[in-house]
């Protein structure tokens, strides 16, 4: 799998559809206005002019650049839906080209193939044709795609392909691609080639600099070396909320990690409570991003009431605080393969409850969530694998032993998360209006020691951004704590990034025992360390030890 840019993997909002610059101007103020951090704002397919992809309506997006440039003042970027689909309009330069250059699917006869989706009468570029795959990919340059700015990503959608008006509601199978291969033998790789050829063009856009971003709906063996996929259109039922879970488990299971579903459902009204679950639940997965359809109420947590408000920006700034983790597991999955979002049998194959577990799941391996999705419980059923483990729960950080089942008490701001005995997980306590502007903010270490008063973790960082990372711009550091010791080095010493970011916390839980003392060795000198103990927690906090995370050190407690 590709390792996406930061931004991607933070919180997006979208709807079908905003419905002017100003309106777009307004979901982004209110965002400011309420202190919610948000990365991308999205437009469907109305922001186009009479659904002709790679155009504006002029009317309502008269200066569409501008508006982009708008949201980066707060490094927030912009995705616009472009689908596989081209209206046949005369004067429609895009339609008039691929007419003129026989870029479309055909007909047995010969003829552009023809079809009805969204625009109305349309045909649909082959993207089997590794020349036509270029010429897809060009599209995206910004002397070509006039209105577009190196903020704005893309989503293809519809590319199945949707035609509402074929046999089941897709292509004849007898169409006819390059070299005269049938529809019937590529149909399912039919939305891998556009997501392809799509990725590529922004790549290419950027001067193969910067890393892109692209959403498709279909996807195939190979479609994680491109980006993003979602589970398409749902609806705001709890059955959903619930459903989700299994299907993004498979997902990242058959080899996509950056995977999600749509948050708040895309069909028809959510209550406020199953809204607010499905925030939290979309927090703690890959892909987050919230979506709505035209005809349901408005839902963007700003204009919310007091309490739901309140509750939804304490979800998403949870995903803001996780970013390190998250980022360091797609770094990983980048790596492997191995999926960032796991079932429980992933890390404990040898429990056979485990294989019967669908509605939790880990987070790598040190984070243990279970969405709530059914509606006004009060108690929730929670399995800790590993008998020999211990799990603290990240909001009160109580101790559990593994190999049971505990009930934990709800309340609308409680999701069960808890983090494995034994883990040192990276977070990032500044919450800032996007990633973007925490790049380079400092970290906390949240150490959760096993019985043996051990723990290990990892963190993967760079520039976010950039395939610097390809060139060896790139941090990897480990961290270990043994016999009161702990200890940042490097685990990869081919990797070297600078960074002004330093350590300002660490949190260590499951010291049974307050400290006389906590010490800093860092480039041979030695001094005391401010700190907190907290008995009833068995939670020793230590502030400021004002080390650049790129350099190794150790602290000693006695």
């Amino acid at each position: 799998p590709t390792l996406p840019p930061l931004f991607a993997i933070a919180y997006h909002q979208s709807r079908w559809n905003y419905d002017d610059e100003h309106d777009v101007i307004s979901v982004n103020k209110g965002y400011e206005m309420n202190d919610i951090p948000m990365d991308v704002v999205w437009l469907d397919i109305e922001h186009t002019d009479s659904k002709k992809y790679f155009t504006w309506d002029s009317t309502r997006f008269p200066n569409p650049a501008r508006m982009q440039k708008k949201l980066w003042k707060y490094g927030r970027r912009m995705v616009t839906i472009i689908d596989p689909h081209i209206k046949r309009e005369d004067g429609y330069h895009i339609h008039e080209e691929a007419e003129k250059k026989q870029l479309y699917v055909k007909c047995q006869n010969g003829s552009s193939y023809q079809g009805w989706c969204w625009p109305g009468l349309s045909s649909w570029i082959d993207f089997l044709d590794p020349e036509i795959q270029q010429w897809w990919s060009s599209r995206m340059q910004l002397d070509k795609y006039s209105g577009s700015t190196p903020s704005l990503f893309t989503w293809n959608d519809m590319n199945e392909p949707s035609v509402f008006n074929g046999p089941e509601m897709t292509m004849h199978k007898d169409a006819v691609h390059f070299r005269n291969v049938e529809h019937r033998d590529v149909h399912n790789i039919y939305g891998l080639l556009q997501h392809q050829a799509t990725t590529e063009g922004l790549t290419i856009r950027s001067g193969n600099k910067t890393r892109p971003f692209v959403l498709s709906r279909a996807f195939f063996a190979g479609s994680q070396r491109y980006g993003a996929i979602w589970t398409g259109d749902n609806t705001a039922e709890w059955g959903h909320l619930k459903a989700s879970i299994p299907m993004l488990l498979s997902i990242g299971i058959a080899g996509m990690p950056f995977c999600g579903a749509d948050v708040g459902g895309f069909f028809k009204d959510p209550s406020p409570e199953l809204l607010i679950r499905w925030y939290q639940a979309g927090a703690f997965q890959p892909f987050f991003r919230a979506h709505a359809h035209q005809d349901t109420r408005r839902r963007e947590p700003h204009i919310l009431d007091k309490n739901a408000r309140a509750v939804i920006r304490l979800a998403i700034t949870d995903r803001y605080s996780w970013l390190p983790y998250w980022y360091t597991l797609f770094w990983v999955a980048s790596q492997s393969g191995v999926p960032v979002m796991r079932p429980l049998w992933v890390e404990y194959p040898k429990e056979k409850k485990a294989f019967d577990i669908e509605d939790q799941y880990l987070i790598g391996k040190d984070l243990l969530v279970k969405p709530v999705t059914e509606a006004q419980v009060r108690n929730w059923r929670v399995y800790l694998p590993g008998k020999y483990h211990s799990w603290y729960d990240v909001s009160t950080f109580e101790k559990f032993a593994g190999g049971q089942t505990i009930d934990v008490r709800l309340h609308i701001t409680k999701v069960p998360v808890f983090q494995r005995g034994g883990s040192i997980l990276p977070k990032r306590n500044r919450i800032r209006r996007s990633s973007t502007q925490m790049i380079h903010d400092p970290f906390s270490l949240v150490i959760c020691l096993d019985g043996k008063m051990k723990a290990t973790g990892q963190l993967y960082t760079d520039d976010g951004t950039t395939f610097e990372h390809q060139n060896g711009q790139y941090l990897v550091r480990q961290f270990k704590m043994a016999n009161g010791k702990l200890t940042s080095k490097s685990g990869d010493i081919d990797g070297v990034f600078k960074t002004t970011a330093w350590i300002e916390r660490l949190m260590i839980i499951g010291l049974r025992k307050e400290p006389k003392e906590v010490k800093l060795h860092y480039k041979g000198r030695t001094q005391q360390l401010s700190h907190g103990y907290q008995a009833d927690q068995h939670m020793l906090i230590v502030r400021k030890p004002d080390v650049n995370i790129a350099d190794d050190f150790t602290i000693t407690i006695s």
